[in-house]
């Protein structure tokens, strides 16, 4: 099972923002390279050149991000992927899900190997994913206790 990961409407529209940004210096680098408009033109291609490279690098990754970042629900374990980031958590590192009552948002507790400190992830999932994924990791991580939290409520500001 896959589930694609969800930043948030903010967040996915600033990464599409910084796609855009990166689209637009590309393009004015390349006619500033080329010479084709002469208003354009630049003398010093060297800079150019490395902000074209820079402009692309960036333009790369927040596509990346928004179109390849997603769980998968493996035979052995959760793959997670973040535009070129990958993690793998096998299931029998799993040892606490837990789940916020109110936004559905599910939380894991691992620790690879059984050593080290142990992590905890929040996964970015819509509030249907979220219900989805639950479900299949209430079913694969067997030895996982899961908890279900309200979180506080939060204090107004005087004002």
């Amino acid at each position: 099972m896959t589930f694609r990961m969800f930043f948030g409407w903010v967040k996915t529209a600033m990464l599409a923002l910084i796609a855009l940004a990166g689209a637009a210096i590309v393009a004015l680098d390349a006619v500033m390279i080329s010479g084709a408009v002469p208003a354009f033109e630049t003398s010093n291609v060297t800079v150019a050149a490395v902000s074209l490279v820079a402009a692309v690098l960036i333009f790369l990754f927040a596509v990346l991000l928004l179109a390849c970042s997603f769980y998968k629900l493996g035979d052995d374990g959760i793959f997670s992927l973040m535009g070129v980031f990958a993690d793998r958590v096998a299931y029998n590192d799993v040892s606490r899900i837990a789940v916020n009552a109110v936004t559905s948002e599910v939380f894991i507790s691992w620790r690879k190997d059984g050593a080290g400190a142990e992590t905890v992830t929040r996964l970015n999932l819509t509030q249907k994913d979220s219900k989805a994924m639950l479900a299949e990791l209430e079913r694969r991580c067997a030895f996982a206790t899961i908890d279900t939290f309200t979180p506080p409520e939060k204090k107004k500001k005087k004002g």
